[in-house]
């Protein structure tokens, strides 16, 4: 079992009933959804909810709000956590529990950014929750961190980006938050990919990069599996078989997909999932399997959430395009080419929207 939820359930079994077991109950249902264990959150909510209402604790009640949210996020609701967590956030500010207020904010700041909305308004909650955290719940001011050297990736401000992971990484390591501490590589893994995928979209990606991605993701994989054992494992397979997928080993590929396509969009990795789909439906024409491929590529286009960010429409309709090339379909591959150069475009919109808005800012780290 996980450090966190073996200390968490030592805690909740070793509280009395009442506010302290309601405030661990609560914590519990976050913890369950930041380890991706998403089939065991509902029964933890509902003993956490049972356990808030019993006791009656304003503190329980807003930790509760912010772990509904968080199970929304991993729950692929991401929209849907904004609500309970502004609500957590009210709350926290009327209890002037900086701390919690802290810790709204560094979500509120991550669901901007994953939902690729206003980059002022996602800096700005960052920047809140790195300010607030500081003083008063550390491991706040670290996951702004770690999103905030994401979104300096993502602008391709890298300098900036290595020290803001090494800090959140330093405060991860001091308060002994091992899934936080994986959670850092394994989104400056992202980071990496999304920026092979950007660079692959214009016409300059390099085999060097991708040979270095493939490594950093093998380290990453292993620092996540050492120190959190959750099921960051999917989201490492996903990531590989993009990385082999670019590389052109397309049969490698499908194995890696092969175990990780269905797994992933159950546990509510959805949009991560539908990119993995379209490229598992490129690798699948590529190696002559043309039926599964037009079966895995229809998947794929129907799982595309319409409220998806431009990046992951780019990604998308790019590996549809490929597809239908493939499948000799004029008509189909021109449309897909046609919507990924037109999310491509806003993707490029955002990056320079997202590069001035930090650069409005002073860093965090230096």
């Amino acid at each position: 079992m996980p450090g966190l939820l073996q200390r968490n359930e030592q805690a909740v079994t070793a509280a009395p009933p009442g506010a302290q077991r309601a405030l661990l109950l609560a914590q519990r249902v976050g913890l369950l959804a930041r380890h991706w264990r998403t089939r065991e959150v509902p029964a933890a909510l509902h003993a956490a909810e049972a356990a808030v209402r019993d006791a009656g604790d304003a503190r329980a009640a807003a930790e509760l709000e912010l772990a509904r949210g968080v199970a929304c996020y991993y729950g692929a609701g991401v929209q849907a956590a904004v609500e309970p967590i502004e609500r957590a956030r009210g709350a926290a500010h009327a209890l002037a529990d900086r701390g919690l207020q802290a810790e709204c904010e560094a979500w509120l700041g991550c669901i901007a950014a994953t939902l690729q909305q206003s980059p002022a308004r996602s800096v700005a909650h960052l920047h809140a929750a790195a300010r607030l955290g500081a003083a008063f719940r550390p491991l706040a001011a670290a996951r702004a961190l770690y999103v905030l050297a994401t979104l300096y990736q993502e602008a391709e401000l890298m300098d900036h980006a290595v020290r803001h992971y090494r800090r959140a990484t330093l405060l991860a390591r001091r308060e002994n938050d091992e899934q936080l501490l994986a959670a850092v590589h394994r989104y400056m893994t992202l980071a990496q990919v999304q920026q092979l995928r950007r660079a692959r979209a214009a016409g300059h990606l390099q085999a060097r990069q991708l040979g270095q991605a493939l490594a950093a993701l093998g380290s990453a994989q292993q620092l996540a599996a050492l120190l959190a054992g959750d099921d960051a494992s999917l989201q490492f397979s996903l990531r590989l078989g993009e990385l082999l997928r670019l590389d052109g080993q397309h049969e490698r590929a499908l194995e890696v997909f092969e175990h990780c396509v269905a797994p992933a969009a159950q546990a509510g990795m959805t949009w991560e999932a539908t990119i993995a789909r379209a490229d598992q439906a490129t690798c699948l024409a590529r190696t002559g399997r043309l039926l599964d491929a037009e079966h895995a590529g229809a998947l794929a286009e129907a799982e595309l959430e319409a409220d998806a960010a431009d990046y992951v429409r780019g990604v998308v309709h790019d590996a549809l395009a490929e597809l239908n090339e493939l499948l000799a379909r004029p008509q189909a591959r021109a449309r897909h080419a046609t919507l990924a150069r037109a999310a491509w475009a806003s993707d490029a919109d955002y990056c320079a929207r997202l590069r001035a808005a930090l650069q409005a800012q002073e860093p965090l780290a230096d």
